[in-house]
């Protein structure tokens, strides 16, 4: 028979029970939150524990990451001091770290004390990659970030992709000047002397597009816009606002400057190795012959000068005497 004590007892249990259900759902909620930062902190962890056996090479850089966080106003020193003094003393290792992670990252929680959407989140996401029961190297990756771990990090001898990619590596150079890149397949009339439709290496030259617009007419046979004549456009038209700026096509040294009834106002460039640019129709002309310019710099304004239907920039390149397409080495605006 049972003692009155233990009736009563069980009278209360019920109410017990629920009340212990309801802590062990808000527990369950604080536990989710718990891992998430155990999550976060596990990179810390990796690099501190077991970044010297893994992936020694990488420690300096990845220290400099450390370093920077550690800047912030956490203070990591009695956060970790607090966590070998527990590990120490008790078994419950994935608490401890647990509250190491609150002290160095903040509760994760939002102002109504429940864990935020983004927290659930990746909850959800770490436990499914937890539960396929990750190897170390898997988990590194994963917490790094990385794709993979490459082989030179782990133990052993250095892979010779690591050694390849801490050789200086020449940069590539460029064609030498008049290699031709690209062969036109053009099968209309002859060409003038001195013309060509194929694409030409300027060598490692440094280029700039002058003006950065449609082209109104393109290099080759044309129909002239204005007196009707079909003869060969010796550049492009490119369309501008009237006082658009002209940038130098590359570094050089502006050859000459001039005026006439079908250019208008005119200069050409040097750039050397037999490289040349050669701009009309501006309406001013910043530069005088003899001066040196840099790539991109402002040398005139967009104009409608000499024989023109509107403001633009006619623009040549030669080279070594040789007339050149520019539309192979400026950008320009696709017609619509």
């Amino acid at each position: 028979m049972y003692s009155q004590s233990t009736q009563a007892a069980r009278r209360r249990r019920p109410a017990a029970q629920g009340r212990r259900t309801g802590k062990q759902e808000e527990s369950g909620r604080r536990e989710r939150v718990r891992l998430v930062q155990l999550l976060a902190c596990l990179a810390l962890f990796l690099t501190v524990f077991i970044g010297k056996g893994v992936f020694p090479q990488r420690l300096d850089q990845l220290g400099e990451d450390i370093l920077a966080l550690i800047g912030s106003n956490t203070d990591f020193r009695a956060a970790f001091s607090d966590l070998g003094e527990s590990l120490a003393e008790q078994d419950s290792v994935l608490g401890d770290i647990g509250e190491f992670c609150i002290q160095v990252f903040g509760s994760g929680q939002d102002s109504g004390g429940e864990a935020s959407p983004a927290l659930a989140g990746g909850v959800e996401e770490e436990s499914r990659f937890l539960n396929s029961r990750p190897d170390m190297a898997e988990l590194t990756a994963h917490y790094l970030r990385l794709d993979r771990v490459p082989d030179s990090w782990l133990p052993g001898e250095q892979a010779e992709g690591e050694a390849a990619q801490q050789t200086p590596q020449a940069q590539t150079a460029a064609p030498a000047v008049g290699t031709v890149l690209l062969k036109a397949n053009y099968n209309g009339p002859e060409l003038p002397a001195n013309y060509t439709m194929d694409q030409i290496s300027l060598g490692d030259l440094k280029t700039v597009t002058p003006v950065f617009g449609p082209l109104w007419s393109t290099y080759g046979y044309r129909d002239h816009p204005i007196d009707g004549e079909y003869r060969f456009h010796n550049g492009v038209d490119i369309g501008a606002y009237q006082g658009d700026p002209i940038l130098a096509f590359a570094a050089g040294t502006v050859e000459y400057v001039g005026e006439n009834d079908d250019h208008g106002l005119y200069f050409q460039i040097d750039h050397g190795n037999g490289i040349k640019s050669f701009y009309a129709h501006c309406s001013r002309i910043c530069v005088t012959t003899g001066q040196t310019v840099s790539a991109g710099e402002k040398v005139a304004e967009v104009g409608s000068t000499g024989n023109s239907t509107g403001p633009h920039l006619h623009l040549e390149l030669k080279y070594a005497g040789t007339h050149l397409d520019p539309a192979y080495y400026i950008d320009y605006k696709q017609a619509v």
